[in-house]
């Protein structure tokens, strides 16, 4: 059957969805758990691991702001059909890969793929997500019907505001990796202006 009505659908893709996000969350944390801290050289240790300690608390802010789009999302999304779930299934892959470069730049910072690997996946969550909103509010598909065209058009543009913010760190990862890393911080300014270009009820 390709399209599901009512909440069953939709439940089993939120019961899906919340699972998945809770793993990818909960994996973050394994690169700390398994490192080696000798008893004599603690404080020495903990001040190694701070790269670490910073990815886990960057990512671990990034997959529980997804996670809260996610939900706002399918507060207006009241059908389900066959495509929607595969959307879905794309914007999770590249939630449950996130602890991988998370890895990988707590351990390698300095490196440009580094940087580029976890701005790259990052980019890819923003691009589907609003890949999915695209779908779902396209003519009213899926959403409800207080989901005008100016509130979704308005919603699709906030959301691809901060994705966009992702995109000079990847050049500028070649030249300097740390001010790479300091560049993701224009997702605040460009939240900011996409919410006030573009404002929309919650969603």
């Amino acid at each position: 059957m390709d399209e599901e009505s009512g909440d069953t659908g939709l439940d089993r893709l939120m019961m899906f969805s919340d699972g998945v996000f809770a793993i990818a969350i909960t994996l973050l944390v394994l690169p700390l758990t398994d490192a080696e801290i000798p008893g004599d050289r603690v404080g020495e240790a903990l001040g190694e691991l701070w790269p670490r300690i910073f990815t886990f608390a960057l990512s671990f802010v990034v997959i529980g702001r997804y996670w809260i789009v996610h939900h706002r999302v399918f507060r207006r999304i009241v059908r389900s059909d066959s495509r929607l779930l595969v959307l879905n299934l794309l914007y999770l892959f590249f939630i449950v890969f996130l602890p991988f470069p998370t890895s990988v730049l707590g351990e390698q910072g300095d490196e440009a793929v580094a940087v580029v690997l976890y701005a790259g996946n990052l980019i890819a969550v923003g691009l589907a997500s609003t890949l999915l909103w695209a779908y779902a509010s396209s003519g009213q598909r899926l959403t409800s019907d207080d989901v005008t065209p100016r509130v979704a058009r308005a919603s699709l543009a906030a959301g691809v505001a901060p994705t966009l913010a992702l995109v000079p760190s990847i050049p500028l990862a070649f030249l300097a990796p740390d001010w790479a890393m300091y560049s993701w911080l224009l997702i605040i300014p460009f939240s900011i202006i996409g919410e006030r270009l573009f404002p929309q009820s919650d969603i």
